[in-house]
């Protein structure tokens, strides 16, 4: 919307009728009055209403520099752009400050055993390990390296938590096949025809004793070997 900022014209006075004829003067003749003289506007006033300046005069800059507040306004935004990086680097500095450093990978237990071939309790047993001359009922192993000749292969593992009690040698068996079904063979597992699975599980004395592991091997019949490891990693 636009407004309309002229000045209004001046208005003419208040139109009135011809009012009565003052009484004459006393008009001196025209010989007794002495001429005007003659006409000379001010220097200070100008046909359009503006005041002239003087010659010499400087006429008064105008209010506020726009140059200075260009200044101002740039300062201005360096300032702040100063302020928040200043704040967006304390802020990453405080979240890397904070990071927890990365842990070290714990080595497994079967590296930490020792070098290959080696007798290892069944407690010990880790999946992936690989067994010459298996015998489950045996408390030990001979574990080799999978790329040798070996009868076993541990697949999967389940452990009961230590306070459980004896679940029963049926549940036993179903936590057993539970076990089997969750191993996932490889590419060289289609090499041999004679691939079993056995689950392992504790007896009530063994369990007596801490044993609270199930185990599923991969096993081969009687004669036969394996030279792969053949769980899909």
């Amino acid at each position: 919307m636009s407004q309309d900022n002229t000045p209004p014209r001046d208005e003419p006075g208040p139109e009135h009728g011809p009012g009565p004829v003052p009484p004459a003067r006393n008009v001196p003749s025209a010989s007794n009055v002495p001429p005007p003289p003659p006409f000379a506007p001010s220097s200070g006033f100008h046909p359009e209403g503006f005041q002239q300046p003087d010659e010499g005069q400087q006429q008064a800059p105008p209010s506020g520099d726009p140059v200075k507040r260009q200044r101002l306004v740039i300062g201005g935004i360096v300032v702040g752009a100063l302020v928040l990086m200043g704040v967006v680097i304390w802020v990453l500095l405080n979240l890397l400050g904070a990071r927890p450093e990365a842990a070290a990978p714990t080595p497994s237990a079967s590296a930490s055993l020792g070098p290959l071939p080696r007798d290892t309790d069944s407690k010990d047993f880790q999946v992936g390990d690989c067994f010459a001359n298996f015998d489950p009922n045996a408390s030990k192993a001979r574990a080799v390296a999978c790329d040798t000749e070996h009868t076993a292969q541990l697949g999967a593992a389940y452990t009961y938590p230590q306070d459980n009690s004896f679940p029963g040698t049926n549940a036993l068996k179903e936590k057993g096949r539970e076990v089997c079904t969750g191993i996932k063979f490889n590419a060289a597992a289609n090499e041999y025809t004679t691939l079993l699975k056995q689950a392992v599980y504790p007896s009530t004395s063994s369990w007596e004793r801490g044993d609270r592991r199930v185990d599923c091997f991969i096993v081969v019949n009687p004669g036969n070997t394996i030279k792969d490891d053949l769980l899909q990693k």
